[in-house]
């Protein structure tokens, strides 16, 4: 629950009040749909699959290790 928390504090401190703020980010924050909602669709496969990460850079290592075997 606490990271949860965190991120919610972190998020509305690191963009909500920058967006706000700043009226020369306002065009680019609007746009929701093109950063926030694609960023928790990942965030969420990270979550519920962590060994997603990096996985395609893992095959690529594994097959130059098994060539130079």
């Amino acid at each position: 629950m606490y990271t949860i928390w965190n991120y919610t504090v972190v998020f509305f401190q690191m963009v909500f009040v920058p967006c706000i703020t700043v009226p020369a980010n306002w065009e680019h924050c609007s746009k929701i749909d093109q950063w926030l909602i694609p960023d928790i669709q990942h965030g969420v496969e990270i979550y519920l699959n962590p060994s997603s990460i990096y996985a395609e850079e893992r095959k690529y290592l594994e097959n130059i290790n098994k060539e130079r075997k």
